[in-house]
């Protein structure tokens, strides 16, 4: 969802994000965040999104990881396809890779285990079969503000954070940090309960993910959102619905740094 700052400078929504339901079981999901400042962040975003997701995507029908250091080299690999593909794509007319900065934050739930996968400032946020909220990642952020982390950077591989943990998640949120001050409690990075313990219960009960989708982006869109951040947002949302185990997902947003 574009933000009210980059409609009064006329600037492009600099967010993305995909994800995917695979027959296996697994979900996966991604949000990128293009800076700001470069000139083609917002293609640097949905390449780093796309390229992520199909690279675990394959990676679970091929070869799918059996353990949590497995998993974790599976992550660093996708975020470094990433950046090949970033890096590809700059080098197609000689542009420098930086026109491109994004972050990006990709999950895959994998049964009774959460992957996380984090360049930037993104944030993921579960909520267990307890209904407790726990926070997957803490966001990368700079010393000054609006400073984050990007894949782009030459030493960006080494900076990526990757978790893996037990966990059944009953919800899964992934956001852009345009969301960062409404749906965290700082200076912990808690998750604020009011803000997600109502959209997972949302998410919970959908039934036509069109329909919800646009209630999401409504709900974006809102003075009362709007009033508190006027930077591009983008939350995807995972969740549970009825017997089965595999959570559908509902996306929505598109933003910027």
């Amino acid at each position: 969802m574009i933000g009210t700052s980059h409609q009064e400078a006329a600037t492009p929504c600099q967010d993305a994000h995909q994800y995917r339901l695979l027959e296996s079981g697994e979900v996966i999901l991604a949000v990128a965040d293009g800076a700001g400042t470069a000139a083609r962040s917002a293609e640097g975003a949905a390449l780093a999104v796309k390229r992520a997701v199909d690279a675990l995507e394959q990676a679970c029908r091929e070869n799918k990881p059996a353990s949590d250091e497995a998993w974790s080299l599976c992550m660093r690999q996708c975020f470094g396809l990433a950046r090949q593909a970033i890096a590809d794509l700059a080098a197609q007319d000689g542009s420098p890779i930086r026109l491109f900065a994004t972050t990006l934050t990709c999950a895959v739930l994998a049964e009774t285990r959460i992957v996380l996968g984090q360049i930037g400032d993104g944030f993921a946020v579960a909520q267990d079969g307890h209904g407790t909220l726990l926070g997957l990642t803490t966001p990368q952020r700079g010393e000054y503000a609006n400073e984050a982390a990007f894949i782009t950077m030459p030493q960006a591989l080494d900076c990526i954070d990757v978790t893996t943990q037990a966990l059944n998640a009953k919800a899964v949120a992934l956001a852009t940090d345009g969301l960062l001050r409404l749906a965290l409690k700082l200076p912990g990075y808690t998750p604020h309960p009011p803000f997600f313990i109502p959209l997972f219960a949302f998410a919970a009960g959908v039934t036509d993910a069109a329909s919800a989708g646009q209630q999401l982006a409504d709900f974006l869109a809102s003075d009362r959102v709007c009033a508190r951040t006027d930077d591009d947002k983008t939350l995807v949302l995972a969740a549970s619905v009825g017997p089965s185990d595999t959570p559908p997902s509902l996306s929505i947003g598109q933003g910027g740094a």
